[in-house]
């Protein structure tokens, strides 16, 4: 049986080209929407395949590493949950025991083929603030939608550098709308915070710290700078015209006192 070794482990004359990851990411989705599968790519992956002409934007933040993509992230429904092992076999990889005993019901990890490991989220991406992907998975026939990707970033309460150049990279070369068809949908980002103190919180905190984080980013030019705090002060102002719920409004009166995000999480 083969063993499971991290990307992070693999040296880099070894290790696949981008190319390979971009290509496999598209041949598994294809062929698990066959098996009637949604498996839709999240993270750096589905950026390049919403942007395939903005990559050189991408490249010059400096935001991948020298094995540039380390996995395939994917999202998934929980009712074909039980299909996925056997899907991934046929595919020429095998599942990460250790972690179906743990979070089997959660998350896979699955190894061993043509890119080190693919990493599958089942229902949700529940770590800071929960992100949840029912009846999201239809919007983009290879990615996530792109408001799921922003919802992903924002929801970090401890975000990093690198979190911080995705979302600026997709305020630059992306807008807003009030649906899905390769817009951010403001709308629905507006509606999930509506009825979360919590994520509202960490989400209107982060788009502040965007706006800071963004003026020490030496590789972006003054157009793109004010792009990004544009388009940040727009969300800012399409969350706050959005009504609350009493459920928001109660938990509001307790704010930073009590903790509102799930600890030991900061980063996915």
């Amino acid at each position: 049986m083969a063993q499971f070794i991290l990307p992070k482990d693999i040296p880099l004359d070894q290790y696949p080209a981008k190319e390979v990851f971009l290509e496999e990411g598209k041949r598994i989705t294809e062929a698990a929407q066959q098996k009637g599968i949604y498996l839709r790519v999240m993270g750096p992956l589905a950026l390049h395949y919403y942007f395939p002409d903005k990559i050189e934007l991408y490249a010059r933040l400096e935001r991948l590493g020298d094995r540039y993509f380390t996995d395939i992230d994917y999202a998934a429904y929980g009712k074909t949950r039980k299909h996925l092992m056997a899907f991934f076999k046929t595919m020429g990889y095998e599942a990460d025991m250790a972690t179906m005993a743990m979070t089997g019901k959660t998350r896979h990890i699955y190894f061993g083929g043509k890119v080190p490991m693919i990493d599958v989220f089942i229902d949700e991406l529940n770590y800071c603030h929960k992100v949840s992907f029912e009846g999201r998975l239809d919007k983009d026939p290879y990615s996530i939608a792109l408001a799921d990707i922003l919802l992903q970033k924002l929801q970090i309460w401890e975000i990093n550098d690198k979190d911080y150049k995705d979302i600026e990279f997709l305020f630059i070369v992306s807008e807003f709308g009030d649906d899905d068809e390769r817009k951010i949908n403001q709308s629905y980002i507006a509606k999930r915070f509506a009825d979360d103190w919590g994520f509202w919180y960490t989400a209107t905190t982060n788009l502040d710290r965007l706006k800071q984080h963004v003026d020490t980013v030496g590789a972006l030019t003054d157009d793109e700078k004010a792009k990004v705090k544009q388009m940040a002060d727009h969300l800012r102002a399409r969350i706050d015209a959005e009504p609350k719920t009493k459920g928001w409004e109660k938990r509001a009166k307790k704010g930073t006192k009590k903790i509102w995000y799930n600890e030991g999480f900061s980063d996915w």
